[in-house]
């Protein structure tokens, strides 16, 4: 025993002698910090507040004065810490904490710039036994926990090393609730080596959306015990009820001491991590830190009183709406916008806004979303809707509305906008007009409306003949009657034998009508809806150009119109998809392609029963 105190005593004076040789200028400007522990207590007990001070600074420490607490020196202590990278000999002043009341106190700190500790002292459980008196000759040993419970929820590692905790603001939510989520990675100075991943939930019933990569990072004392926090912001979102565990894991570099304690006893008498790390071989372990699992229900959306236009929105929202220009020409766009902002699960925020409406032109609504908080849980949606005013004059457009279930409430709700009012004036072509003439193509506007889109961006032109009567009745004409007669008989048989000749080229096959299917069905599974409909107009033409026996870019939609009137609605209506689908961007749904497949399928199964 007396080898191995020598031994100590031997090394002690090396490293001190190798202290002072290194590091003058270290000890020339001290160091002083303090540190309490236990951070909490029961009325009776005490703890115990350490004062160290690193170099050889010699300069008395005044104790704090707190009302309520009373402060007893109860011995000194010197060894050795790293202070980047220098070995500095420091010196400890061990103090016993005893207060005469409960209640919350905060401890000065101990230099000017350093920050106060604070002690909780409570009153409802039996008085512990106090620090005794043998503290004053016993080596203080910075406090290494194993596995204990800190405060505020914190567990740590078997090794004491570091923790994770997972904030939840609630423990019941609704399938499609987006919950706001707080992750925080406690690690210890001198045990961690590195943080090797981003946390990640245990089970596989939550999903974390937007975990940022770049957490934020602060130093805190916990229970006495300097940690670096690591701490992430993102959201739950949750898709089937029930009832699940949840907890979250971070994977870390510890290190471990590979050394046994009875073989160090150096270590035993210093029980700095530092020094252990010196003078106990140290190797990395890969660990992954959990937090305690806990509770989370999930309640299913309720069936009664759900709107018709409620699309899984689930938060607390509000809305706004504005067109721009607020007056415009007659067959000019118009933008309508609808914005929704608010906290929740923006991913199902959806409308269709206006649809159908009449003396109105509608196009695809498309949106975009900005977030106000860095992860997608607070922000605001943005629809905006192309619209066209086919009629003069003060025009109002309805008030928007948009449902949503609120969580806090329990109950859904819907959210209404006010009308809009526009200025439409006449188009540059009518300005030209008479009222006289005005009227009479107000009053023929159905039939001539557009079906296939926007207005025609040039001035129709009148008819230039000065005569009623055909070139071929007129007196310069007659005497060329029987060539006129000769000819139109001669084209008549011509065109009957073309007619004819084209009928059996434009006529569809079997083969042809599954490749044009095929074609369709490949672009609605890719999502292509420009190519879908692009396919399907050509199809249509094809086959309607078969049965009238035309060429098929003759096939338009007026000239359906002629031909079906209202029973070539869907006809008109695709061709105009067609024409839309190339800039709109708009995402058709799987049922909307398989309704306009159906449709060109009826075109070529009356194809084949002719």
């Amino acid at each position: 025993m007396r080898q191995r105190q020598s031994h100590g005593i031997l090394l002690v004076a090396i490293i001190a002698a190798h202290v002072a040789m290194i590091a003058p200028a270290a000890a020339d400007t001290p160091l002083v910090y303090a540190t309490i522990e236990p951070a909490q207590i029961t009325l009776g007990q005490s703890a115990k507040y350490t004062i160290t001070n690193l170099g050889n600074g010699t300069d008395s420490i005044s104790l704090p004065v707190v009302s309520g607490l009373a402060f007893q020196v109860l011995g000194r202590t010197q060894q050795f810490e790293f202070v980047n990278g220098t070995m500095l000999a420091s010196t400890s002043t061990v103090v016993r904490v005893t207060p005469q009341i409960a209640g919350i106190f905060t401890i000065p700190g101990i230099t000017p710039k350093a920050p106060p500790l604070v002690l909780q002292v409570i009153s409802d459980q039996p008085a512990a036994k106090p620090l005794g008196p043998h503290l004053a000759n016993a080596p203080v040993k910075p406090p290494i926990f194993s596995g204990e419970s800190l405060p505020d929820g914190v567990r740590l590692t078997p090794d004491g090393s570091a923790f994770i905790r997972l904030t939840v603001p609630k423990r019941e939510v609704y399938v499609g609730e987006s919950v706001p989520v707080e992750i925080e990675v406690g690690m210890r100075s001198g045990f961690v080596s590195s943080l090797n991943g981003l946390p990640k939930l245990t089970g596989d019933d939550f999903t974390l959306n937007n975990l940022s990569r770049q957490p934020e990072r602060s130093e805190k004392l916990i229970g006495g015990i300097p940690f670096v926090l690591m701490t992430w912001h993102s959201f739950l979102a949750v898709v089937k009820p029930g009832t699940f565990s949840l907890g979250v894991e971070a994977p870390l570099t510890v290190k471990i001491r590979t050394r046994p304690r009875r073989d160090s006893r150096l270590d035993d008498e210093f029980g700095d991590p530092f020094l252990q790390n010196l003078f106990g071989a140290t190797v990395p372990k890969d660990i992954d830190v959990s937090s305690p699992a806990s509770q989370l229900t999930v309640l299913a959306l309720p069936a009664d009183g759900r709107p018709a236009d409620f699309h899984g929105a689930v938060g607390e929202f509000k809305i706004a709406t504005d067109i721009s220009p607020a007056s415009a020409e007659a067959g000019e766009p118009l933008t309508l916008r609808m914005r929704v902002a608010g906290s929740g699960n923006f991913d199902r925020v959806d409308s269709v806004m206006l649809e159908h409406l009449e003396h109105w032109k509608t196009y695809p609504a498309k949106s975009s979303f900005s977030a106000s908080d860095g992860f997608g849980y607070k922000g605001e949606k943005i629809f905006e809707q192309p619209v066209i005013a086919s009629n003069p004059g003060a025009q109002t457009l309805p008030g928007l509305s948009f449902s949503y279930f609120d969580p806090t409430t329990r109950r859904y709700e819907t959210a209404h906008s006010s009308p809009l009012s526009v200025m439409i004036s006449p188009a540059l072509a009518e300005r030209t007009l008479s009222p006289a003439q005005v009227s009479a193509r107000a009053a023929t506007a159905p039939a001539r409306e557009f079906q296939s889109g926007l207005r025609p961006d040039h001035i129709l032109a009148g008819d230039s003949a000065n005569s009623l009567i055909p070139l071929y009745l007129r007196p310069a004409f007659l005497a060329v009657p029987s060539i006129l007669a000769l000819a139109f008989a001669g084209a008549w048989f011509g065109t009957r034998r073309r007619g004819q000749q084209y009928s059996a080229r434009v006529r569809i096959g079997p083969r042809a009508i599954d490749r044009e299917l095929a074609q369709m069905r490949a672009a609605a599974a890719a999502g292509d809806s420009a190519q879908f409909f692009h396919s399907a107009r050509g199809a249509v033409q094809r086959a309607l150009g078969a049965r009238w026996q035309m060429a098929q870019d003759q096939i338009t939609a007026a000239e359906v119109h002629a031909r079906l009137g209202s029973e070539g609605e869907d006809v008109r209506r695709l061709f105009a998809l067609a024409d839309e689908s190339k800039y709109s961007g708009h995402d058709f749904k799987v049922s909307d392609f398989a309704r306009w497949l159906r449709v060109v399928r009826l075109l070529f199964a009356d194809e084949k029963s002719l």
